[in-house]
């Protein structure tokens, strides 16, 4: 071990004085004396033969090398601190920070998670939306939902559920179109998420399965970025959508919504639990994740064999 190390407790007054520019705002966050610190500082500059501040007024100012050491004790300490976090398990109650991606938050979690809120009182949920793999291990994030099975390393990660996609349109569309036959879809102007995340999604690949030829003569388009904005589109009678089932189920339970057609496209869009297993509020994480589970069996969401 570097012997240097030896001389810690003065780092942690060096850090302080550094932090606060001032012997007396130290000496009141260390619950020492004012000279003390002058002291210890004193010795700390003795040993390693640097001047680290230098009086400006009633300021202490770092010096080239007190900065140079400032920045690299701070570091050190938040490191600390971050493993005395780690080893020390927060309770059950408490804030848990859960991310997915911007459609399934809206459509799916946070329409939810008044029931887990019902079940655990003692816990507040912080529901963010975003389309990026985050650091569970160096975040505030807790739980991460993310589409596809990108491999993480050093996190807990399990597909959560699989997702069958098919088309989706209003009562209205759905009528006026006379879609009896998935032939007749021609006639619709499509809808498709383009920033799906997975490949293999598109109408192509539907009229493919269905065996159905495209009408390049009646071809109609529109392409919308998040699946949110596809069933908000078909939810105001613009055409049919190719879509994701958890994103549109309670709207087809509901009759707000009709999916026309059986043919769907699997095993389908795939979701990917995270989480930091070492992580100091993991049983908050477990029992978030034992009631998405339950949530996601209910809603008969089809699961990985």
């Amino acid at each position: 071990m570097d012997k240097r190390l030896r001389h810690i407790a003065l780092l942690r007054c060096f850090d302080a004085a550094a932090r606060h520019q001032s012997y007396s705002l130290a000496a009141n966050e260390l619950s020492i004396t004012q000279a003390a610190v002058s002291q210890q500082i004193r010795n700390l500059e003795a040993h390693f033969k640097v001047k680290l501040f230098n009086r400006e007024g009633r300021a202490m100012r770092l010096t080239k090398q007190g900065k140079t050491l400032s920045a690299s004790v701070a570091t050190a300490f938040n490191e600390l601190s971050y493993g005395f976090d780690r080893i020390q398990a927060e309770p059950e109650a408490g804030v848990l920070t859960v991310t997915a991606s911007p459609s399934f938050c809206s459509r799916w979690l946070v329409p939810r998670l008044w029931k887990f809120s019902a079940l655990h009182p003692n816990v507040q949920v912080r529901a963010l939306a975003s389309p990026q793999y985050e650091d569970v291990r160096h975040s505030d994030i807790d739980v991460a939902i993310r589409q596809g099975e990108k491999q993480v390393n050093n996190v807990h990660q399990e597909m959560l559920f699989v997702d069958p996609v098919f088309p989706i349109c209003s009562p209205r569309v759905y009528q006026d179109e006379n879609l009896t036959t998935p032939d007749k879809i021609n006639q619709c102007r499509l809808v498709e998420a383009i920033n799906s995340g997975q490949v293999g999604f598109s109408w192509k690949d539907w009229f493919k399965l269905a065996k159905v030829d495209i009408d390049p003569n009646c071809y109609k388009w529109v392409e919308v970025t998040t699946w949110e904005m596809g069933i908000n589109a078909v939810l105001s009678g613009h055409g049919i959508f190719l879509t994701a089932g958890s994103m549109a189920q309670d709207l087809i339970d509901s009759g707000a919504l009709i999916k026309p057609f059986d043919i769907q496209i699997e095993p389908g869009l795939k979701f990917s639990l995270l989480y930091d297993e070492e992580s100091p509020r993991i049983t908050r994480i477990n029992v978030f994740t034992e009631w998405l589970k339950i949530e996601l069996a209910a809603k008969n969401v089809q699961k990985k064999t």
